[in-house]
């Protein structure tokens, strides 16, 4: 099946497999003799994944677990498309039959896989969140034998993070179905500029907002704006280190929408929010599960930019935060109150008439502020006016401002904004944009055929866990350089 002699050059693998697993797939006895050599598979089973797997008495399991393992993550290194193909294949291939230790001529068939992908996908999460803690350990390990001036040294305490969605295929992502939104909407538009009411009128904006919020099959599979187009997903976000390398996925559950509001007026103001509001459940759950383990630089885009994320990366012990500024934390059209030397605000028309505090507030989920209001203001009945009939901001009541403890934080991250030494740390930043592309290539992840979270979510995990068993077999190898490219690790084999 697997020789590379003329005679067998025709099967290819069922010609399933892309092309930056080439060499895998052309020799993939290569490499499963180094996976047999350097990876044992039954010591990286977390006991709680045993224990749940075989805690049916009157349910024998034909299959042991690590076979079950063995099969899914060959899917993912070899970047199946669906189980189906895969388990043609494992049919009729005694030598992988032997690598995933079936019985003689006993397979799982394609529903024995799918119900384990979904009867196991929270195991599925604590094997991957497992296999992440070794894998730092090997990363700090590797740091401390690097040279001072080793452009690799410190990557290890790098966190980048980054959201993204997937797609799958429901009946609302069919372009037909925004596109007879859209058209609708273009008739719409064609209607009132005959009545001379038009002109300020955008079709796509208002399909956006006339498009349900989420697909009819699956109400985790949301309207929104990711990977750089409109459509409906169910989105996650990831944790890498400065390799590129996944240590944490955390998805986007129904109390994380709850607190959200649920209509927009754009896919980006929905995008800004759900992504700045990402950072703290993310991190949150990120470290409760690392322990004393601590990062010292953070990496993201100017969608995280809000003082509440300041505060919390600060909590948590980043000396350097690198989050581009974002237009909508300073709106051109209201300038910001300034300041007098005390750091208190004052009106922007008199410098000597300082605001009025009015005590300080820490809202669920928000970063420690103080709250003042404009010097013209008395309460009346317990609420504030203002007496004020040249306003500096555009608003009917008394103006507001607030002063935030992460606010120099904001300012200076630990690394002076727009020098050279900020702009060469923060091209790493694109290596999480990478990392997520490539995991999104396999077929699977790419447009999932299912809508069932769990299965969705276990196909994630799974393709993480691969990766970082490639990053395992890269060290013990003693290649650490092709840690992401198990192409060119075989080829150095």
């Amino acid at each position: 099946m697997f020789s590379l002699a003329n005679e067998y050059e025709q099967l290819d693998l069922m010609g399933k497999v892309s092309e930056i697993t080439k060499l895998p797939c052309q020799k993939p006895s290569k490499f499963l003799e180094l996976i047999n050599k350097h990876i044992d598979l039954s010591t990286l089973i977390p006991l709680s994944f045993k224990n749940a797997y075989y805690a049916s008495k009157t349910n024998q399991r034909t299959y042991s677990l690590e076979s079950m393992l063995a099969i899914l993550l060959l899917m993912h290194f070899f970047k199946f498309a669906n189980v189906s193909n895969f388990t043609t294949m494992l049919d009729l291939s005694p030598v992988l039959q032997a690598f995933c230790r079936l019985p003689d001529g006993d397979c799982p068939d394609e529903s024995v896989l799918s119900k384990f992908k979904i009867s196991f996908e929270d195991e599925i999460r604590l094997f991957f969140e497992a296999l992440s803690l070794k894998v730092m350990d090997i990363f700090d390990e590797h740091d401390s034998t690097l040279a001072a001036n080793s452009p690799n040294k410190g990557k290890n305490g790098e966190a980048i993070l980054d959201s993204t969605g997937l797609k799958p295929k429901v009946k609302e992502n069919n372009p037909k179905t925004l596109e007879s939104q859209i058209r609708k909407q273009s008739r719409v538009k064609k209607f009132l500029e005959r009545k001379g009411q038009g002109q300020n009128f955008n079709p796509y904006l208002a399909a956006f907002k006339n498009m349900p919020k989420h697909a009819m099959s699956n109400e985790a599979i949301k309207l929104g704006y990711a990977n750089g187009h409109f459509g409906y997903f169910y989105k996650f976000g990831m944790i890498t280190n400065g390799f590129g390398i996944p240590l944490h996925i955390h998805f986007f559950d129904k109390d994380f929408y709850s607190n959200l509001p649920s209509d927009f007026d754009t896919p980006e103001d929905q995008k800004y929010i759900y992504d700045n509001a990402s950072l703290a459940p993310i991190f949150k759950s990120f470290y409760q599960r690392i322990g004393s383990r601590r990062f010292h630089t953070f990496m993201g885009d100017s969608e995280f930019d809000s003082y509440d994320n300041y505060g919390l990366l600060d909590e948590l012990g980043f000396s350097k935060i690198l989050i581009p500024l974002n237009d909508r934390n300073t709106p051109l059209s209201n300038e910001p109150i300034p300041r007098d030397s005390s750091g208190i605000p004052h009106c922007p028309k008199d410098s000597c008439s300082r605001f009025i505090y009015d005590g300080s507030c820490k809202g669920k989920k928000r970063s420690l502020r103080f709250k003042f209001v404009c010097p013209k203001s008395r309460k009346v009945n317990n609420r504030w006016t203002s007496s004020c009939y040249d306003k500096c901001r555009d608003t009917n009541s008394t103006v507001t401002t607030y002063t935030y403890t992460s606010e120099d934080l904001r300012t200076f991250p630990g690394i002076l904004r727009e020098s050279d030494a900020w702009h060469k740390l923060y091209k790493r930043r694109t290596i999480i944009e990478r990392e997520l592309s490539s995991m999104k290539s396999h077929p699977a992840l790419e447009r999932p055929n299912t809508y069932n979270c769990a299965s969705m979510r276990s196909d994630v995990y799974l393709n993480a866990s691969a990766k970082l068993l490639t990053v395992m077999l890269a060290f013990a190898f003693g290649k650490p350089q092709y840690m992401r490219n198990l192409r060119h690790l075989l080829l150095a084999a």
